[in-house]
């Protein structure tokens, strides 16, 4: 039943053919090497004359029927799989002879039975790997998989030869939360955070919520160079999950307007260096590279901040090499990212504008690396990825500036340091100074797939992790280093810098002869990680692969992130130690397009200090909260 449509192409091109047999024998000799088959369908439009140049151009008769077959492919003439019968069938006549003769070899080329006049026996076809229901792949935002050139069957094609295909999904919720992570900023996010980040009022604050904003749509591009070995390939991804929008015209309706966000933007060189050895280049904003594990989780607005979950998008320019033996691949990658503080104290006019400074004013780039080995598990198992074990490093510089008009002129009894003590803050820096601190993580992580389970773990340890959304949210507390504290002054990222003078007095103040200095800024350290099992259950309990009962699958997962206790109560911290996240979710995938889940999480907060956090109208130290998210996704 499967080849009624293909037979019904054939027909059609066969017609094609006889209608237009006078035209083709007017072409002249300089065209008479091509199929026949192929002018009739340029002339009806369905190839273009490059298209039919490039056939003419194959070096075999076999390689002009693959060129043709993949042509009708793209173009959606042929099916995927008729074109895999095609190109795969171990005997094929050739298109450039056979087909320029009679219907019936236009039918063998193709593989499929028609009758004119007469009964033509089908052609038997290679036979099948029995059909099974796939294990779970994990989730992999950074796959290694080489690009091939032509490789993409594209939804549009433009006029300046690229290629495009889109892809996306909408996804519609209802949540139900029994405590909210508090205070007037985070006690009504749709989507989870560590609790205690504010006071709940006289309750946990449980709360409802219906959500529709969750709406992401992508663009794979292609571009095909000619006489090349270059693949040029890319992609823009954006989404609804943006914060919402402040605007006389929605105010009163702000709550059902998520604002429209990028998330990927990158093109991407592949070639082999010395014909053999893959090699890319990447330029725009992708997935820092200790993002490569994350965990299949139905809520995807924040996916586990502050849960075990390191990952970020970020702008790069990125590298890397691949060697292969076998279905063994490794593959090396560097990059340049931007480097970012995610910087807590920034203003409203100042994220608006720029975004964050803390990172840029480094006047260096992050450096970010990592490895990849992928090898399957067993060649005897269908439908399972091939496992991956993976290592990554991160490294950047933060600085922030202080001018001097922020700094005070009140004169410090004692103070040394300026051209004629005592001295003030400002007359010690009569210029303004700087403070600055490093950014280092590091992850390992493993994906391995099998047909009953799929197990993805991953561990990560590092300072200064607000960015990538670890360490408790912390980023880094201000350390006088024993110095008696003098006063402190804004930088231009809004954070309090402390000055002071070592051995000095504070009642009454007084540095006792010892010079002004600044305080320093030290990274909060943290560490974290997740693990998470992925059961296909219908393949486990032998669903037929073509019935109702074939999509059904489960994730269950456990995540921690924390914080140095001692470096989370310093100043400057947010005194959070510990945030773990556990959660069940059940999945039922109807169709290739629709699928209704149900997502079922614990999250529980502690504090740095004893009491330290308000919960309930209380002094509280731990806090916990039930969540439960039911809804579809439709994918496209």
């Amino acid at each position: 039943m499967r080849r009624k449509p293909f037979c019904v192409v054939v027909w059609v091109l066969v017609i094609l053919v006889l209608c237009d047999r006078s035209w083709a024998q007017q072409l002249d000799d300089s065209k008479s090497a091509v199929n026949p088959l192929v002018r009739v369908l340029q002339a009806k439009g369905i190839l273009t004359a490059e298209e039919v140049a490039q056939l003419a151009q194959a070096s075999s008769a076999n390689d002009a029927d693959q060129r043709l077959a993949k042509l009708l492919l793209l173009k959606g003439v042929i099916s995927q799989a008729d074109y895999d019968q095609t190109v795969g069938a171990p005997a094929m006549i050739n298109a450039s002879t056979a087909a320029a003769t009679s219907p019936t070899a236009v039918a063998a080329v193709y593989r499929v039975p028609i009758n004119i006049g007469a009964s033509v026996a089908p052609a038997r076809t290679p036979p099948q790997e029995p059909k099974v229901i796939p294990a779970v792949a994990p989730l992999r935002v950074l796959p290694i998989d080489v690009p091939k050139q032509g490789g993409l069957i594209p939804d549009i094609k433009l006029g300046s030869g690229a290629n495009i295909k889109l892809y996306g999904f909408f996804k519609a919720s209802a949540v139900s939360d029994t405590a909210s992570s508090g205070g007037p900023t985070f006690g009504s996010n749709d989507f989870p955070l560590p609790l205690l980040l504010g006071d709940t009022g006289p309750t946990s604050d449980p709360q409802v919520h219906i959500k529709a904003r969750s709406f992401r749509i992508g663009s794979q591009f292609e571009w095909v160079p000619k006489n090349s070995d270059l693949v040029l390939t890319g992609k823009v991804e954006a989404d609804y999950e943006g914060d919402f929008t402040n605007a006389n015209s929605v105010n009163i309706s702000s709550v059902r307007n998520g604002q429209f966000r990028t998330r990927l933007a990158w093109a991407r060189l592949d070639t082999k260096l010395g014909g053999s050895l893959p090699w890319f280049a990447e330029f725009g904003q992708d997935w820092a590279l200790y993002s490569s594990s994350l965990p299949a989780l139905y809520e995807t607005t924040g996916t586990a901040i502050g849960m075990g979950a390191l990952w970020e998008r970020v702008p790069m320019f990125r590298t890397g090499v691949q060697f292969q033996s076998g279905d063994v691949r490794i593959q090396p990658e560097f990059a340049i990212v931007l480097p970012v503080a995610g910087s807590a104290g920034l203003t409203d006019e100042q994220r608006a504008r720029f975004g964050d400074r803390a990172g840029a004013e480094s006047n260096q780039p992050g450096l970010e690396s990592r490895i990849v080995l992928q090898f399957p598990l067993s060649h005897s198992w269908q439908g399972v990825a091939p496992a991956q074990l993976i290592v990554s490093g991160h490294h950047a510089r933060m600085n922030e500036i202080i001018p001097a008009s922020s700094l005070s002129p009140t004169v410090i009894a004692g103070s040394t340091g300026c051209a004629t003590p005592p001295c003030s803050v400002l007359s010690t820096f009569p210029h303004g100074v700087q403070a600055g601190n490093p950014q280092n993580i590091w992850t390992a992580e493993a994906q391995l797939p099998t047909p009953w389970v799929t197990w993805v773990t991953k561990y990560y340890s590092g300072d200064d992790m607000r960015f990538p959304f670890g360490g408790q949210l912390n980023d880094v507390f201000t350390d006088l280093n024993g110095a008696t504290s003098v006063g402190s002054a804004l930088s231009f990222a809004s954070r309090s810098i402390p000055f002071g003078c070592v051995g000095g007095t504070a009642a009454p103040l007084n540095c006792n002869g010892n010079p002004i200095t600044v305080g320093s800024l030290r990274p909060i350290r943290g560490q974290g990680g997740f693990s998470e099992l992925s059961f296909p259950l219908s393949r486990i309990f032998g669903a037929d692969p073509g019935g109702h009962n074939a999509g059904w699958s489960l994730h269950v997962a456990y995540g921690t992130d924390r914080a140095q206790a001692a470096d989370a109560r310093r100043p400057g911290g947010n005194g959070l130690v510990r945030t773990d996240l556990d959660t069940a979710s059940l999945t039922y995938k109807v169709n290739s397009w629709m699928s209704i889940i149900d997502e079922v999480s614990y999250i529980d907060t502690r504090a740095a200090n004893q009491g330290g956090k308000i919960f309930r109208g209380i002094p509280a130290t731990q806090a916990h909260s039930w969540r439960n998210e039911f809804g579809t996704i439709f994918t496209f």
